[in-house]
């Protein structure tokens, strides 16, 4: 297991020729280090880091808005799919 003191602070890229800070992440199963370079300025790299977006009660309302199902519908469209089905009814019950 690794200390928290003894994380490396730097990784070399590019053959050696840049120097960037080293991810402070930890795996949950091996307890080693994270291997890639941290985004600059920050302790993380781009896989740890994650998104800032629903920190604010902004953000989170623009999460809420763009959610999707699997991938392929919106609110809005699974909304006109809704009242397409209403309308679907009652033409089936009319005919009836």
């Amino acid at each position: 297991m690794q200390q928290a003191n003894t994380f490396k602070n730097y990784v070399w890229l590019m053959g050696g020729r840049i120097r960037a800070f080293q991810c402070q992440a930890l795996s949950k199963r091996s307890k080693l280090q994270c291997k890639n370079a941290a985004r600059k300025g920050k302790r993380l790299c781009k896989f740890h880091f994650g998104k800032t977006g629903r920190i604010t009660i902004d953000g989170r309302q623009r999460c809420a808005e763009a959610k999707t199902i699997h991938g392929r519908e919106t609110r809005d469209k699974r909304e006109i799919r809704a009242e397409k089905f209403k309308e679907m009814k009652t033409l089936v019950s009319l005919l009836k």
